[in-house]
């Protein structure tokens, strides 16, 4: 079944262009690394969950039984060391225990069983079980900021492969595009030179261009391949070679830089990790503060004496309400260094919080300028593929009327090529740093 489905959906994506949207929504539903970040949200829920249950009663069970091989306590009538009551007991038991079955000693404890029941509420602890409920939900609002920022940077990483994949479809269709400018070159250079209006030369120097292009296509098809390995990877769907994507053409414009860390979630992940550093701090104090807490105990057991060979016994139940009261006065000089580390965990977590409020400024910076650079770029290379085009043509038109050489022609197709490429190197580099810049303005 897990073959079929995987078979099903290679096909699907093979037939079925891909673009921008689609692969971010692929990623977002099939990614592992996204995944994953959203189940350390759950396991920090559960860790918010298992912090509530301090509240309530702590309940336990016990169970005891045992079985002497002699009786833990034993008495006879010869260790009364009243004489009185000890000639009385004689006397008694000569004329009546032997009759009655009765033995002349007294054992305790021969063999026996106890369950009980006990519930302890925690009435007060330091402020522990608080400062440790709001640390979980600390933990718990950190997980989700986490998964927030993961999900960002996958998704960045998916558009990044997916303009990797649809630069290297222009850069490949401008190379089929000149190498069948080539192909047409060398049969008319041919023609040329088997009617004697060429030399040979001319011919060897288009099969040495149209050697160098098709070194170049292999380049490409292996750049090509693993480009969409990395982009199938990335969104979770079965590799195909036959894969396409589908290019968002929009307007590039040089963009205003407005920003403000406390817009990011790097910057509310810094504050949650500044306000741990100092609930653990709150709970090291309760360490060393007084403990209350009351509770109830009930219990049942059956203790037996040899004297009662019939079954009876000492069976009772019974019931306890208590209260405890714990002062930990060893622990204060522990607890007073123990609040001098977390002072300096405070202090260090405010210090990474400035770092990275002015790192992520300059992140924010750094990407402003290269998307603006690369707009500029696109609009010189627009241009600069504008005069390649016309100067590949008017080389063309010269080389036909015997103006220029061979080698000139060759040279103006590497720089129309060449500009091709630029302009689409450009056009990538902005999407990129735009989906950068675009990760600090929400």
């Amino acid at each position: 079944m897990g073959l079929c489905t995987w078979l099903l959906a290679s096909l699907a994506m093979a037939n079925t262009p891909l673009t921008l949207d689609s692969c971010l929504h692929l990623a977002e539903q099939n990614n592992k690394i996204i995944q994953q970040s959203a189940i350390e949200v759950s396991k920090a829920e559960q860790v918010k969950n298992q912090a509530l249950t301090k509240y309530f009663p702590q309940v336990s069970a016990s169970a005891m039984g045992f079985h002497s091989l002699n009786p833990m306590i034993e008495v006879g009538i010869d260790d009364i060391r009243n004489a009185g009551v000890r000639d009385l007991l004689t006397t008694l038991y000569g004329n009546y225990g032997e009759a009655l079955g009765l033995d002349n000693t007294l054992s305790f404890l021969e063999y026996g069983y106890q369950v009980g029941v006990t519930a302890l509420q925690p009435v007060y602890m330091g402020g522990k079980i608080v400062a440790g409920n709001k640390l979980a939900q600390v933990g718990v609002e950190a997980a989700q900021l986490q998964e927030s920022i993961t999900q960002r940077d996958v998704l960045q990483e998916v558009e990044e492969s997916y303009w990797l994949v649809v630069g290297l479809t222009d850069k490949q269709q401008t190379l089929t595009a000149g190498m069948a400018l080539v192909d047409t070159l060398h049969k008319v250079v041919e023609t040329a030179v088997n009617a004697g209006l060429a030399l040979p030369t001319d011919l060897m120097q288009v099969a040495l261009k149209k050697s160098e292009l098709q070194r170049t296509q292999i380049q490409l098809n292996n750049g090509m391949q693993l480009a969409k390995r990395a982009l199938c990877l990335s969104i979770g769907v079965p590799y195909n070679d036959s894969i396409t994507v589908v290019s968002t053409a929009a307007e590039t414009a040089p963009q205003t830089l407005d920003f403000t860390t406390s817009q990011t979630p790097e910057h509310r992940l810094l504050q949650l990790q500044l306000q741990a550093a100092q609930l653990q701090k709150r709970m090291a104090i309760a360490d060393a503060l007084p403990q209350v807490a009351v509770g109830a105990y009930y219990g049942y057991s059956n203790m037996q004496a040899n004297i009662f060979r019939n079954g009876l016994g000492s069976q009772y139940g019974n019931g306890t309400l208590f209260f405890s009261v714990s002062v930990p006065l060893s622990a204060w000089w522990e607890t007073a260094h123990k609040i001098k580390e977390h002072n300096l965990e405070i202090e260090q977590a405010r210090l990474q919080q400035e770092h990275t409020n002015e790192l992520l400024h300059m992140r924010a910076q750094q990407a402003h300028n290269q998307m603006n650079e690369a707009s500029l770029l696109i609009n010189e290379y627009e241009n600069a593929l504008q005069l390649a085009t016309q100067n590949y043509n008017l080389t063309q038109a010269d080389y036909q009327a015997g103006r220029v050489t061979i080698s000139q022609l060759l040279e103006a197709q590497t720089v129309l090529l060449q500009a091709q490429n630029n302009l689409t190197d450009a056009f990538i580099s902005y999407r990129i740093a735009e989906r950068k810049f675009l990760n600090y303005q929400h």
